[in-house]
């Protein structure tokens, strides 16, 4: 971390004057920037104390000549000892109480030691803040404290806005309790030694009753406001020192977690700057909701209260704007962002070196930011003045408030998981056991019970209308073509039933061995152009030797024989295990000669799908590896997938029923393919993309294969394997911690790390990869595995991947989708190679320079560019007017990341 000039300035004094252990400094910077300085040193023995004055003010006028001198004090150490002067102790930030102190202490940090961060705990203590008053502060702790209560925590409500108490109001507590809190810290400010207090912590709370909450809300009022109370509230001092050495706060929260063991304590403070708002915040508070209307008076007044609060760590702070009026005005908004923006920039200081920030990306030292917009409460009636019996059963008030709670929970569970986590003995056994398996529904070893995770295009895929599926490769096409081929039973269970009677058939593809070679559709197709015949013949005939190689149809016997003799005799004779040069000459037959070609029609018209009628039979024929079989050279693709697509409308057109067409073919392919009447097959594709919530499903499958992790799991966040399909994005996400944390790191950037995930492994084309989520995860996995044997004080304690892992997995899963392109798109391999080293943000200039030097002979420059976004390596950001390149590819090309934020 950059070192700031007072830490500087004290270093040069000490390196100039300090070489014993006699000798010290004693730099102090006044509120009003006045330098005291005691320096006691050797080097002023035998001068004068202008002399003295002379040589110090040389070396701070050099180092900051800016500064205005108060008190001096220069000796030597045998005048200082005769004076009983000593060197200064070291600066202790727990001694913090006041203002005051957090004022001195904010201006002169080379006084402050580097202590220990402190482990959070719970009870976590959350203070309501605000610099003025009607700003909707204690609302939003009632509503608040009652959603908290509402997801099951245990909450106690503490107010401490003294002078002006109003939080049992506010929560129409009834009945009240006979003390509260100003009755409780007087009788132990002014106790004698030895006398135990006659109030208990017992007596100074009650509870909330809210209807259906499954946890409890208990509220601690400040008291009942009479003269007595008026007395008593004069009399206190927030910084009274009890019991030896503790504090009145410290005091009660122990008393309070003894009784209750909440969960939260909230503290709806007193406004602006005082004894009880420092107690609030400096004393008490983990972390803070400081509350502000959006005008430059609360600006102002946050603002002093930040510079005072940047010396404290461990205290997380938010915002909240309220009450706003318009708020969906576009004026209003921004002039809410440049206030937020601006008091972060009032936080803001240079990264911490030990922190897992993201390269370019805002972080804020000495606090945490949680959210990455500001929060905003509005103006409404309803809020501003509540319909207290009802006050709990409107959600549609506490829905402005669940953003709020949503901060706070989220620590909550992140400590709780930190808890579990420390008392395992077996951490490291834990993350060896996770293996995050790819699916390859190829592999018959593979168990797709437990790996295939069925996504929201599910359901379309199984209407009978959709009979083309389009996808980039590694979207799941080939794993949606092997379920059904190789695993039946499962592809029956994911679709309820709905499938109990169709049959499932390759009709090209590597499930069946037995099929044409690349180089044998290269001699198809040109005995197709000689012969003036159609692929759309040759599909035909392609499709019914298929069926007649898995017995889907009989010839028919008698006089209706006579016609298909001919075909029947052809066709017997063939090999059915494996496709030899006899195969091929047949289909050529039979998609040449004219007479076949009507006989195959009818065979499959007539034939197939009345027998499969007879039956009560769907047949599904299923397409894949068209892209490998077909190659794109002397046009053999396009022609080839256009005489498909016609078959699949001439079978449409001829109303046969029980026949079904799946089509699995790459988003590129189909969208460069031209034929009459493509629009036929508009509402019956579906675009294959996996939703964060599909991906979030993917990876809890895949990482509750281990048993370990998988009782971890039900500990903490259940999610029962039977139920990962209905269960909400909510509840995978926060099994999902367990394995890789909530938020990555403190910064108002501080990304949800499932977010992270999904963002970085999803490109341009808003196209994310499953095969890539493995590969981060075994990634991740090795490189946690990389730090056993390290202190545990280095790791984040809530989580089993740190994000240092994930970052490492990252790398690994670009590098291979980045060898997966190119194979993908061989043509462009000089293209990809020369990204290497050039910014992941690119002008159009600099893009256009890398496409001159390797890729101007594929195409002209924006139809280039325009087919790079069609693939998903870059998309246009207009505002800043360049082209960024997606995240998955950056590391892989081993691009400079400067900007790719």
């Amino acid at each position: 971390m950059q070192e700031n000039w007072q830490v500087l300035l004290k270093k040069e004094i000490a390196n100039q004057y300090v070489h014993n252990s006699q000798e010290w400094v004693d730099l102090n910077i006044s509120t009003s920037g006045l330098l005291n300085l005691t320096i006691v040193s050797d080097r002023f023995i035998n001068l004068s104390i202008p002399q003295r004055k002379e040589q110090s003010f040389n070396l701070l006028k050099s180092q900051v000549p800016h500064l205005s001198p108060g008190f001096i004090s220069l000796y030597t150490p045998q005048e200082a000892d005769s004076l009983n002067l000593s060197a200064p102790q070291a600066f202790n930030t727990a001694s913090v109480q006041t203002w005051q102190d957090l004022a001195i202490q904010a201006a002169n940090p080379q006084n402050k030691t580097q202590l220990p961060q402190l482990e959070p705990s719970l009870p976590r203590t959350v203070t309501f803040y605000s610099f003025k008053g009607g700003v909707g502060r204690t609302t939003a702790l009632t509503h608040v404290a009652s959603i908290l209560a509402m997801r099951g925590l245990k909450i106690v409500a503490v107010d401490l806005d003294l002078e002006a108490p109003g939080l049992s109001t506010a929560f129409n507590l009834k009945p009240q309790p006979k003390y509260g809190i100003v009755d409780y810290f007087y009788e132990r400010s002014y106790l004698s030694e030895g006398i135990e207090p006659i109030i208990s912590i017992a007596e100074i709370f009650g509870e909330v009753r809210i209807p259906n909450a499954t946890g409890r809300l208990f509220v601690v009022p400040a008291g009942f406001l009479n003269l007595d109370y008026v007395s008593k509230v004069d009399d206190l001092h927030a910084t009274t020192v009890i019991d030896g050495d503790q504090s009145l706060w410290s005091v009660f929260k122990r008393e309070i977690y003894e009784q209750l063991k909440p969960d939260i304590i909230l503290i709806d403070s007193r406004t602006g700057i005082n004894q009880w708002g420092a107690l609030s915040l400096i004393q008490a508070a983990d972390e803070a909701i400081i509350f502000l209307f959006p005008n430059e008076q609360n600006k102002q007044g946050i603002e002093v209260l930040l510079q005072s609060l940047k010396s404290l760590r461990n205290i997380s702070i938010n915002f909240v704007f309220s009450p706003v009026l318009d708020s969906d005005h576009k004026a209003v908004l921004s002039k809410i962002t440049d206030i937020w923006e601006s008091l972060l920039n009032t936080m803001k200081t240079e990264t911490n070196e030990n922190d897992e920030a993201d390269e370019n990306e805002l972080d804020l030292d000495n606090y945490q930011i949680s959210i990455e917009e500001p929060l905003v409460v509005p103006y409404f009636t309803p809020i501003a003045f509540p319909d207290i019996p009802d006050f709990y059963n409107r959600q549609w008030t506490q829905s402005y408030y669940i953003k709020i709670a949503n901060l706070i929970d989220e620590k909550t569970d992140e400590i709780k998981r930190s808890n579990v986590l420390n008392t395992i003995d077996h951490r490291w056994n834990i993350i060896e056991s996770l293996q995050f398996p790819e699916v390859n529904a190829a592999d018959p070893r593979q168990d797709l019970n437990l790996l295939f995770q069925r996504t929201t295009d599910f359901e379309r895929f199984l209407d009978d209308t959709t009979c083309l599926i389009r996808g980039r490769k590694g979207t799941g096409k080939t794993a949606l073509y092997w379920l059904f081929l190789k695993h039946k039973s499962v592809a029956q269970k994911l679709a309820h039933g709905r499938l109990d009677n169709t049959v499932f058939l390759s009709a090209h593809g590597r499930f069946q061995e037995s099929r044409p070679s690349r180089d044998e559709f290269q001699i198809i197709h040109q005995t197709l152009q000689q012969n003036r015949s159609t692929w759309e013949a040759f599909w035909r005939a392609y499709l019914l030797l298929r069926c007649h190689q898995e017995n889907l149809f009989n010839f028919p016997k008698g006089k209706k024989s006579t016609k298909y003799s001919e075909l029947r005799k052809i066709i017997n004779n063939l090999p059915k295990e494996r496709w030899q040069s006899e195969s091929t000459q047949v289909l050529l037959q039979l998609s040449t000669n004219s007479e076949l070609r009507l006989i195959v029609k009818d065979t499959i018209d007539i034939l197939l799908n009345e027998e499969a009628k007879n039956n009560s039979q769907k047949l599904w024929f299923l397409y894949d590896d068209l892209d490998e079989d077909f190659p794109e050279v002397g046009g053999i693709r396009q022609q080839a997938l256009t005489g498909l697509f016609q078959l699949v409308q001439s079978c449409d057109a001829n109303r046969l029923t029980e026949i079904r067409f799946k089509i699995f073919l790459r988003e590129d392919i189909w969208n460069r393919l031209s034929f009459d009447n493509k629009s036929h097959f508009t509402g019956r594709d579906i675009i294959l993309q996996w939703t964060r919530i599909d991906f979030l499903r993917l990876a809890l499958r895949q990482a509750i294969q281990s048993e370990d992790f998988k009782n971890l799991v039900d500990r903490i966040s259940p999610v029962a394997f039977e139920s990962i399909d209905q269960a909400t994005e909510e509840a995978i996400d926060k099994a999902l911690e367990l394995l890789w944390g909530s938020r990555r790191r403190g910064g108002n950037r501080a990304k949800n790390v499932s977010r992270w995930v999904y963002e970085r492994l999803t490109d341009s084309s808003s196209t994310t990869f499953p095969r890539s989520l493995s590969i981060l995860l075994k990634g991740a996995k090795e490189q946690e595995l990389s730090y056993k044997g390290q202190s545990s004080s280095k790791f984040r304690t809530d989580r089993l991947l740190q994000g240092k892992s994930l970052e490492f997995g990252l790398k690994k899963a670009s590098q291979k989708r980045c060898e997966e392109i190119k194979e993908e798109y061989p043509d462009l391999t000089k293209f990809f190679d020369s990204l290497k080293g050039k910014l992941a943000f690119l002008s159009k200039e600099q893009l256009q320079t890398v496409w001159q030097e390797s890729a101007h002979d594929i195409a002209d420059f924006e139809e280039f560019a325009s087919f790079l976004s069609e693939i998903g390596i870059i998309e246009w950001r207009e505002k800043e007017k360049r082209y960024k390149v997606a995240d998955i590819y950056v590391y892989g090309f081993e691009m400079d990341r400067r900007g790719a934020v």
